[in-house]
């Protein structure tokens, strides 16, 4: 890029020796006159926060509304609310991870945004615990908006939120007595998976659905299947996490594919029961059959110790879940 035109500029400025300044005027100016440095500010940011499974977060706080068939208006507030909520929390949890997780993504994931630099760690630490903070401010928001304070619906969204926040701490903290979890075999895999169940949780209970047996059925499902996606990719991160003790390498990587095939059919088997149970009509079945495939179809994939492919299939099979679901709440309510 040619800076020619910021020469006079900078000279005026650095007559007064203030280099800081000349500094931030050219990078300001150099941001806003190139369109491509302004989509990699923002896919920076983005990658940190994991944009896609924030939007995921939030499209499963939708999920219970459409499979319960709530169609009172009013709904529309406190489900905007949570969403919300868990979309700061989701974005906030993965920048705080990624800046602990920084020297093992260095030689996992160099390509992220805090190994290669692109951004800071201090501003990735600012904008992890604004994030955390946000998501509180927007709990107390769900609290506030509650019509019939005294009945204490809110009490439901307060649980769910503060054993998430339970779950990043404790998958989060290390000590030397207390390792964090995401450094013990299994469960910081069960860590992550709960809390895709938790959003899902987190939706029913912005309904006042919170207790209903579909969808601890569906979080199941989902925690399940989530939970063999994380084993399968800590098989392609072994060199990166020396200082964990995941199942790969604990038990080698044919029996971990092994786990990893038998959650997958269990997930399937726990997403047919609400059909096979009676709480969704049985001919319904079929839009939910893309996902159940899914599961099924990873077993070669692990075979032939495609573990990269693996993922993606169950990744996969977790998309048509939640839409298969979302097309079955449609049809019966709508």
């Amino acid at each position: 890029m040619d800076f020619s035109a910021h020469v006079p500029f900078l000279s005026k400025l650095l007559e007064h020796k203030n280099l800081s300044v000349a500094y931030s005027v050219l990078f300001i100016e150099t941001y806003l006159s190139s369109p491509v440095n302004r989509r990699e500010y923002l896919r920076n940011w983005w990658d940190l926060s994991r944009g896609a499974n924030v939007l995921w977060g939030c499209s499963t706080i939708v999920l219970g509304t459409v499979l319960i068939g709530i169609k009172d208006g009013n709904v529309l507030i406190p489900l905007t609310l949570h969403a919300f909520c868990i979309g700061a929390f989701i974005a906030g949890w993965f920048a705080i991870n990624d800046l602990l997780d920084i020297d093992i993504d260095r030689v996992n994931h160099p390509q992220r945004p805090l190994p290669s630099e692109n951004i800071s760690e201090i501003a990735a630490k600012k904008y992890g615990y604004r994030m955390i903070i946000l998501s509180a401010v927007s709990l107390i928001a769900i609290i506030m908006n509650e019509p019939n304070f005294s009945e204490l619906a809110w009490l439901d969204s307060v649980a769910v939120w503060l054993v998430a926040l339970l779950i990043m701490i404790a998958y989060e903290l290390d000590g030397p007595y207390n390792p964090a979890l995401k450094k013990r075999i299994v469960w910081g895999n069960l860590a992550i998976a709960s809390t895709v169940a938790i959003t899902i949780l987190f939706g029913a209970a912005a309904i006042d659905h919170f207790t209903d047996p579909l969808l601890w059925l569906v979080a199941a499902a989902a925690m399940t299947l989530t939970t063999a996606r994380e084993i399968i990719m800590d098989t392609n991160d072994q060199d990166g996490d020396y200082n964990r003790n995941t199942l790969p390498k604990a038990l080698g990587n044919e029996k971990a594919r092994r786990t990893v095939w038998i959650l997958a059919i269990a997930s399937a088997i726990l997403l047919s029961l609400p059909f096979a149970l009676g709480y969704l009509p049985q001919n319904l079945i079929v839009f939910v059959l893309p996902s159940i495939a899914s599961s099924f179809a990873v077993k070669p994939f692990l075979k032939k110790g495609k573990d990269n492919e693996a993922g993606h299939v169950l990744r996969a099979a977790m998309v048509f879940g939640l839409l298969g679901l979302a097309l079955c709440g449609m049809i019966i309510n709508h």
